[in-house]
């Protein structure tokens, strides 16, 4: 009797733990996709259900994290205002595709077109560690940078020489590195040896069982950045490491990156980005140290605003970003990313575009480092080629390029990924550049991706095996959830 009882009063608990995960699943506000996606599989599978939502379905950024956040805000804010008073501030685009754009990147966060630089694409890797290095043995007061995975080896060795050699010159050094991303540096000798230096070595979202009760454990910082001196920055795709180096044991051949090299005012703002990174993670007060009146000797005639997006005081506002770029394209349009699960709004804008007769271009790589991401990305491919959008498969490596370019005028470089992670989940950087002469630098990039390139016949693609249409729609069910 005691039996069927704790029996029935277990089963009850557990009816009713289920009953509370799927209200807390349908009483949060989500894309339709994304709440169908975790509820099927609650209801399909309860327990990995209800352990998987409470681990990965929040976006838990923990007591302390949202609290310093606020405060953090507050501040960051009101440097931004300074803007308005810098000599460099555009108020309007110089295209009508580009306005738009900057009225919602200043409706949403402030931050105004900066005019004065000089930009300049940064497509081989090993020349990127050079220039970064060379940068980093030339700086007079600051290096701030934030990597995703930072690991040695290579060319990124002497880097790393010159962070120590420029924080025994007495410089403010901080390297900000996440946790899960570069792990293995993080627990080096090497790391030790740059704190001995002075080198500021800052883990990002430290991640640990413990912490999974607490936050959420696969938020994670996917911002590359690089700032010297409020003058110099770096942003793009590429992490500190040698692409010769870089996970080539898999068989995907050498990492293809772009980074963009900025010369002038629109500097301070990636500097102000890494600067409140920090600051979350430190609590200590770096964003008073930014001068964002400062002069500068102009270095160029370019313009550029940038789009910090994640969780917190930043938002969503990458899939807004995104949209709205679409949306304004009136000839075409060439979109790189190394994973492609894109949301239904950012699937319908690609099909809208090209039903409207703009030329939509794909270049995604024939093969990434996840078999889940890459057959999702697949199953989105057929509505694609229905409506006329060109697909093409990169085969000179693992592209891990994330561009979009409008137009040939309007450009859009950073680290965001088209999955639902980097749309939702990480902490992610863009650049908006508008600027013909940039564009075209670009294109002639994108150009270069093309030729090492095959484009998918639509015809072939239809009649491809029925096991991997199969295994293409089942997940497809739960790409919203990769």
């Amino acid at each position: 009797m005691l039996d069927t009882v704790l029996s029935d009063l277990a089963l009850l608990i557990y009816s009713l733990l289920i009953i509370a995960v799927i209200f807390q699943v349908v009483i949060k506000r989500r894309p339709v996709g994304v709440t169908l996606s975790w509820l099927l599989l609650i209801i399909a599978i309860p327990l990995l259900g209800i352990i998987c939502y409470q681990l990965f379905g929040e976006r838990y950024l923990g007591r302390l994290r949202v609290k310093r956040a606020r405060l953090i805000e507050v501040k960051y804010k009101q440097s931004i205002h300074q803007f308005s008073r810098s000599p460099y501030v555009q108020e309007h685009a110089c295209s009508a595709q580009a306005e738009p754009l900057n009225r919602l990147t200043r409706r949403l966060l402030g931050l105004p077109i900066l005019g004065g630089n000089q930009l300049t694409n940064l497509d081989d890797s090993l020349e990127t560690l050079r220039r970064l290095t060379e940068d980093a043995s030339q700086a007079k007061q600051s290096i701030y940078f934030e990597f995703y995975i930072v690991q040695e080896g290579g060319l990124v060795d002497p880097l790393l020489d010159a962070l120590a050699a420029a924080a025994s010159r007495g410089l403010s050094v901080y390297l900000l590195a996440d946790s899960v991303g570069s792990r293995q540096f993080l627990r080096s000798v090497k790391r030790q040896q740059l704190a001995q230096a002075g080198v500021n070595v800052v883990e990002a979202l430290h991640a640990n069982p413990i912490r999974m009760l607490l936050q959420r454990v696969d938020l994670r910082l996917h911002r590359k950045i690089a700032a010297f001196d409020q003058k110099i920055a770096y942003t793009g795709s590429m992490n500190l490491v040698d692409p010769r180096l870089f996970q080539q044991t898999s068989g995907f051949g050498l990492w293809v990156d772009l980074m963009l090299r900025v010369e002038g005012p629109a500097a301070i703002n990636l500097q102000a980005v890494v600067a409140y990174d920090l600051e979350m993670e430190t609590d200590t007060p770096l964003i008073e140290a930014i001068s964002f009146e400062a002069s500068f000797a102009v270095k160029g005639q370019q313009s550029m605003q940038i789009m910090p997006s994640g969780p917190g005081i930043f938002g969503d506002h990458i899939i807004q970003l995104l949209l709205t770029s679409l949306y304004v394209a009136q000839q075409q349009i060439i979109l790189t990313s190394p994973y492609f699960v894109p949301d239904e709004s950012l699937q319908m804008a690609l099909v809208s575009a090209a039903n409207r007769g703009v030329e939509v271009v794909l270049i995604l790589p024939a093969r990434n480092n996840s078999f889940l991401v890459r057959y999702a990305s697949h199953s989105f491919y057929q509505q694609l080629l229905d409506a006329g959008v060109k697909i093409y498969r990169f085969k000179g490596g693992l592209l891990h390029t994330k561009s979009l370019l409008i137009d040939q005028q309007v450009a859009l470089v950073g680290s965001v990924n088209l999955d639902m992670r980097s749309l939702w989940l990480n902490f992610e950087v863009t650049s908006i550049i508008d600027d013909h002469q940039y564009a075209q630098n670009l294109y002639q990039t994108v150009r270069a991706y093309l030729d090492q390139s095959s484009q998918i016949d639509p015809i072939a693609w239809r009649k491809r095996p029925l096991y991997r249409r199969l295994i293409e729609n089942l997940l497809h069910v739960v790409s919203p959830l990769l």
